[in-house]
């Protein structure tokens, strides 16, 4: 490095999972390596970031890496060091949305054991092939999720991370009394008045509020009047399954709602309502 020429900033980034506690891919193997690295070329050494004993599958679970992406926003160094791409991450995904984003920042990413240089033609060339794989990779996680999740629905149990009414408890549903007890007024007023606005109005004056305390509005009774889920069933990808959950409503309360939903429409576009299977 020439006298008053600035110093390549470095954040080097280790990771071993618990499996991967051997010669060549420990913490202190990789961190010697790319210490060794950087004091050949004269490159400062800003931070060491490292996760110990976490997967490589996704970077969010990693404290270490978020904290250099955060630091990469500020421009507190000017290239990420792995040892190499696998130790930062497994996903083409990640890798390649990690990559747009240090690159927006100029920053490169460099794995020591391999030809991946982002800062060089080539390496931003392999970034056009990591965008197709990444999309790829993307694409197959979506399929894996739906046929997951479809499974789930098909065996009575719940889809939904969260909804008003229930409380989650493992793989089913508990009924929370207070939010039931919102959800069966919603039903009868809409029987009783057949118009959504007039009955989110009455839950504003009774302070009936979503789960997550957002006033309700004619869409989100509409969401609500719709959702087989009250009833005992699960939806998914517009099929229906029994669930294991305890309903709110009965079978033949949500059809009656969803006969004066399909006739009280209003507009050119018609929907299509849901209706449940009565014994």
């Amino acid at each position: 490095m020439n006298e008053g020429e600035l110093s390549m900033r470095v954040a080097i980034y280790t990771r071993v999972s618990t499996g991967m506690q051997v010669d060549g891919f420990s913490l202190d193997a990789q961190r010697n390596t790319l210490t060794e690295k950087c004091e050949k070329e004269g490159w400062e050494i800003v931070e060491i970031y490292t996760d110990a004993g976490i997967s490589g599958k996704d970077l969010d679970h990693r404290p270490a890496v978020q904290r250099l992406l955060l630091d990469a926003k500020l421009h507190k160094f000017d290239m990420v060091l792995v040892w190499s791409l696998s130790r930062f991450t497994r996903s083409v995904a990640d890798l390649y949305d990690t990559c747009n984003l240090l690159n927006k920042n100029n920053i490169s990413l460099v794995s020591l054991t391999e030809a991946f240089d982002t800062a060089t033609p080539t390496g931003r060339a392999m970034m056009g092939m990591l965008g197709v794989f990444a999309q790829m990779e993307r694409e197959i996680t979506s399929e894996r999720v739906k046929a997951a999740l479809l499974e789930r629905a098909s065996q009575g149990k719940r889809t939904c991370t969260e909804v008003l009414g229930y409380d989650l408890h493992g793989d089913s549903l508990t009924i929370n009394v207070n939010e039931a007890k919102m959800i069966r007024y919603i039903f009868n007023k809409y029987e009783e008045y057949e118009n959504l606005s007039a009955v989110a109005e009455l839950c504003q004056l009774r302070g009936y509020t979503g789960k997550r305390g957002r006033q309700q509005c004619a869409w989100t009774i509409k969401t609500i009047l719709t959702r087989p889920i009250y009833a005992g069933f699960n939806f998914y990808n517009g099929m229906i399954f029994p669930g294991h959950h305890e309903p709110i409503i009965s079978v033949q309360q949500y059809n009656r709602v969803q006969k004066l939903l399909t006739k009280n429409q209003i507009g050119r576009k018609r929907e299509t309502f849901t209706f449940l299977p009565e014994k």
